[in-house]
């Protein structure tokens, strides 16, 4: 089987690392990035099947990020994730083309969930 590539964006080291452990215990490969400008770069180097990016973050925030990921990569599947309640920017994003927006804290059930529907997605495309 196929690993799936992710980048987890966060300026918060215990979000990113958690995220991380989790995703890798499932079996993906996992980048982490904890800003906006690393992710753009990452992102230029490397074709992720999944982004998790926090939408508040000090520099360039997450929704500045997604817009210029998705110039380098328009097939990435974007989650953006965020503890705060910012509606108007998350359907703004998601009418962007992002793929769903997940809130801190998360249900991890959830967010296995969404990559291997991601991973599904890849394979049938």
């Amino acid at each position: 089987m196929e690993k799936t590539n992710i980048l987890v964006v966060d300026d918060l080291r215990s979000m990113r690392l958690t995220l991380e452990g989790i995703l890798e215990d499932e079996g993906h490969n996992v980048v982490t990035a904890e800003n906006g400008y690393q992710a753009i770069e990452a992102a230029k180097g490397t074709h992720f099947d999944a982004i998790f990016m926090d939408i508040k973050m000090p520099g360039i925030n997450g929704v500045q990020t997604f817009r210029e990921i998705k110039k380098v990569d328009p097939k990435v599947a974007v989650i953006m994730m965020t503890a705060y309640s910012v509606e108007d920017l998350v359907k703004r994003v998601i009418n962007e083309g992002a793929y769903t927006c997940v809130y801190k804290p998360f249900d991890m059930e959830k967010i296995i969930e969404l990559v291997e529907n991601i991973s599904q997605e890849k394979k049938n495309d």
